[in-house]
């Protein structure tokens, strides 16, 4: 490089292009164990082990040549997840207990999207909480209705005990994601005993949308194994979005791909957003970047609208920046940016 190069200012060089993130967590490490397992990444070539019922192991289920592992302290986790987005440029719908989605979100007022879900324990939602949530969306406390893990506890997404949320995200035009597809490996022998594989059938939306015709909503984990439902649920519902959230970066690189090429040689590369699902593992956030920059049937616009354009249609912003949907105001068209 010539000497001069290194004389442009830093704030004189172009900023990465944004990339909106729909699906991220603000979550204490013991969530998720103490300590957090390790986990994989799927340009690791991942493959899934058997497991001997006799002596049932999980951590085998997560064994690669290189795990990843969880920085040991929660305010660890918020810094080198504030560092990744403020260098790649990524504004996050993030979930998780409020509060702590609070102080992540004064901890970076610009790069996060509040968002809640109603489901915060294993039975069904207490239909009290309807007036809570009421409430606390007039207050600007969260925007986005996410993660909705019924699937988790057991439930099928159009459980009649979830119908009063849903009328009030209709009603509130607040969006909606919800959990379809797997969860972690292994998930109702260790992690979440009620999880069932088939209640994250997409096809499940079904008469959930038709009760609900209004209502945006967008399918996590695009319903990953079951794409050709994933489809059949988006031409019938033309609606409905998905992200690929964990897809991107946990499942083997060649199945994702395939997974995205699906989608979108079906014709739906204008519904697909991209989503990291970072937990408590920040460095999955630009693994699943480079996962989708790596997918060389997609074309350079294309990219562009997974990463950010279907999201900002998606979430109906204004403007070229990203601050927040709730200072109190909540228009059907809204500017999100400093």
């Amino acid at each position: 490089l010539a000497a001069g190069a290194w004389a442009v200012p830093l704030a004189a060089r172009a900023a990465p292009l944004p990339i909106i993130d729909m699906h991220l967590h603000a979550h204490p490490l013991a969530f998720y164990g103490s300590p957090p397992p390790q986990v994989c990444a799927g340009d690791q070539m991942i493959a899934w082990p058997a497991a001997d019922p006799r002596d049932f192991q999980i951590q085998p289920l997560f064994g690669c040549p290189r795990p990843l592992a969880a920085p040991a302290t929660d305010a660890a986790v918020l810094a080198q997840t504030l560092e990744i987005l403020e260098r790649r440029n990524i504004y996050a719908v993030t979930s998780g207990p409020l509060e702590m989605v609070t102080r992540w979100r004064a901890a970076a007022p610009g790069r996060i999207l509040p968002a809640i879900s109603f489901l915060t324990s294993d039975g069904p939602p207490d239909a009290s909480t309807v007036a809570v949530l009421r409430r606390q969306f007039a207050q600007g406390r969260f925007a986005v209705f996410a993660e909705i893990g019924a699937q988790y506890r057991g439930m099928a997404p159009d459980d009649p005990s979830l119908e009063p949320f849903y009328a009030l995200a209709e009603e509130l035009d607040i969006p909606v994601g919800i959990h379809m597809g797997v969860g972690p490996p292994g998930a109702p022998y260790w992690s979440d005993p009620k999880y069932r594989a088939r209640l994250g059938d997409p096809l499940l939306l079904e008469d959930l949308l038709v009760r609900h015709p209004k209502l945006r909503l967008y399918v996590m984990h695009a319903g990953w194994p079951l794409t050709d439902h994933m489809i059949a649920l988006m031409f019938s519902h033309p609606q409905v979005y998905v992200d690929v959230s964990c897809d991107d970066w946990d499942q083997p690189r060649a199945e994702f791909h395939r997974e995205l090429r699906r989608l979108v040689e079906a014709g739906y590369g204008k519904r697909i957003m991209f989503g990291s699902d970072q937990m408590v593992w920040p460095q999955t956030i630009e693994l699943a970047i480079r996962t989708i920059e790596a997918a060389d049937f997609l074309t350079t616009a294309q990219k562009r609208d997974i990463f950010h354009d279907n999201a900002a249609r998606f979430l109906r912003l204004t403007g070229a920046g990203f601050t927040s949907l709730t200072a109190g105001r909540h228009d059907k068209t809204v500017t999100i940016g400093p």
